[in-house]
């Protein structure tokens, strides 16, 4: 195996990665997908969304997951290895419950913790961009229970602006942001709310270039979708291959 290339790594809210690319939460759901992570060249383990309790429901079926209770373990299993980071996602009906899942998988030793606030379900229930004070609240209760930094996936739309979002965030010690990776995402959001944090760009990465492409426009790392699913854990060393090439 070859070296890793040291410019081609990532230093996500303090956290070190080998490798600027990560699976999205939703590319893999099963630990033996997950386990398969340890050995390829992904920057980063990035679990499934988590819930308190079992989530099964046929409207919301993007946040089917066995509860957090199952998924902790593997963190800590995954963590043993001493592979890549591992990254927990979570997903809460309120904000205590956020608070408790975010302390849950700190405790257990992710590198940080993901506020998946771009699901359905989460703006059905807790309806965070409704109102400033929600995200706040929200985001301050994550921060303050977990010892490892809090990032906050973003949705399609908000109804508050990029701005807005940016200074609740800030407020409340948030570092990292996920945002998609197209205008709207990535480049409206750094446009209008700066550098202040780590940006992770989700999707639309399938080539070396697109990864190149993505941190061009600011973004600090990537998370990938669809060519994981097509391709499998292979993936990470065809993008790494391709972006020495085109370094050249």
């Amino acid at each position: 195996m070859t070296a890793r290339s040291p410019d081609l790594g990532a230093t996500v809210a303090g956290v070190h990665l080998a490798f600027c690319a990560m699976n999205a939460p939703e590319a893999l759901s099963l630990p033996h997908d997950l386990r398969r992570l340890v050995t390829s060249r992904t920057g980063a383990i990035v679990l499934r969304t988590a819930t308190v309790h079992p989530f099964l429901h046929p409207e919301f079926r993007s946040l089917h997951n066995p509860g957090y209770d199952k998924l902790v373990p593997l963190v800590r299993e995954l963590v043993a290895t001493g592979g890549p980071p591992v990254v927990a996602t979570i997903a809460g009906a309120n904000v205590e419950e956020y608070g408790f899942l975010a302390r849950a998988f700190a405790d257990a030793g992710t590198a940080w913790v993901e506020a998946n606030l771009a699901d359905p379900w989460v703006a059905a229930t807790v309806a965070p961009f409704e109102d400033p004070r929600t995200l706040r609240t929200l985001a301050r209760r994550m921060t303050e229970a977990a010892a490892v930094p809090v990032a906050v996936r973003l949705p399609e739309r908000t109804s508050l602006p990029y701005a807005r979002v940016r200074d609740v965030l800030a407020d409340a010690a948030v570092r990292i942001v996920v945002v998609r990776n197209d205008f709207g995402g990535l480049e409206k959001f750094v446009l209008e709310a700066g550098t202040t944090f780590d940006v992770v760009a989700v999707g639309g990465i399938h080539s070396g270039y697109d990864v190149r492409r993505a941190l061009a426009k600011g973004a600090k790392a990537v998370q990938v979708r669809s060519a994981l699913v097509e391709e499998g854990p292979g993936v990470f060393a065809r993008l790494e291959r391709e972006m020495r090439m085109a370094r050249g």
